[in-house]
């Protein structure tokens, strides 16, 4: 076996063992393999158009064609649906809303959301105000977001913020928009270490032998830590943005994203 089939058999054996917790989901929601080939499918078809054109042409059906194996009467239709993945209004503003309460005064100190009245000043309503357009009405957002549990609201009419609670209780919608995001970042950043010169940050604590009770104050610990970084590093991104917003520069995105895996979540 040569350098490349030998690699070759590798990635396929990488790849497999990467799709198996993907295919147990799509098992359960009874999308089936045909339906998984079909979106494959479409996905080939838009990273060739976008990702490999040759400069100052369009693509065409029969290099896509060549470039991925899938048949030209599938490029073409593939093409004519020009499908993207992006959030609703709703879940924008919900994520900017999100990111103030949890960082900036006056509706944080020290990186703690501090409960707030639904109006009047420094409110859920001002909040809402700096991202909603006047057709998604700050009430309309209370209420949505107190049917999904993100929010409690006392017999006073003090609205808190339910951290805890935030990622478990989300709209399918939601959660479907962020797993896409997440991942895709993710197999972003591991996929372009294992080609690119330039290296992001990717590292992870794996440890074989733990009893059930050592996990658990792991699990805790983690939680906690992730947590302390990633309201620190949102407080840093969203004054970093709004400055950079009004300099007539390039802007780019990032993500850091932490995660705790125990095989005790199969039990």
């Amino acid at each position: 076996m040569d350098t490349n089939e030998k690699q070759n058999q590798l990635l396929k054996s990488a790849i497999k063992h990467m799709l198996k917790p993907l295919v147990r989901f799509l098992i359960k929601k009874q999308i089936t393999l045909a339906t998984l080939v079909e979106v494959i499918k479409s996905a080939y078809v838009e990273v060739a158009e976008k990702d490999f054109a040759i400069e100052g042409k369009a693509p065409t059906d029969s290099r896509i064609n060549l470039l991925t194996g899938v048949h030209r009467k599938d490029v073409k239709r593939l093409r004519d649906l020009n499908e993207e993945h992006q959030a609703s209004e709703r879940l924008s503003i919900s994520s900017l809303m999100l990111a103030t309460w949890m960082s900036e005064e006056p509706f944080a100190k020290n990186s703690h959301p501090q409960p707030i009245m639904m109006t009047g000043k420094d409110s859920f309503e001002t909040l809402a105000n700096q991202y909603s357009r006047q057709n998604i009405r700050a009430t309309s957002i209370m209420e949505n977001w107190l049917e999904m549990g993100w929010i409690s609201q006392s017999d006073d009419g003090l609205l808190t913020l339910n951290l805890d609670t935030l990622q478990d209780n989300q709209l399918s919608e939601d959660q479907l928009f962020f797993f896409a995001e997440n991942l895709s970042d993710h197999m972003a950043a591991s996929t372009g270490n294992l080609v690119n010169r330039t290296k992001t940050f990717e590292r992870a604590v794996f440890y074989n032998a733990l009893s059930k009770e050592s996990v658990l104050i792991l699990k805790k610990v983690a939680k906690e830590k992730s947590m302390g970084v990633l309201k620190d590093l949102n407080k840093q991104a969203l004054s970093l943005q709004k400055q950079d917003k009004n300099k007539d520069i390039p802007l780019y995105r990032f993500r850091l994203g932490s995660y705790f895996y125990t095989d005790l979540n199969n039990d």
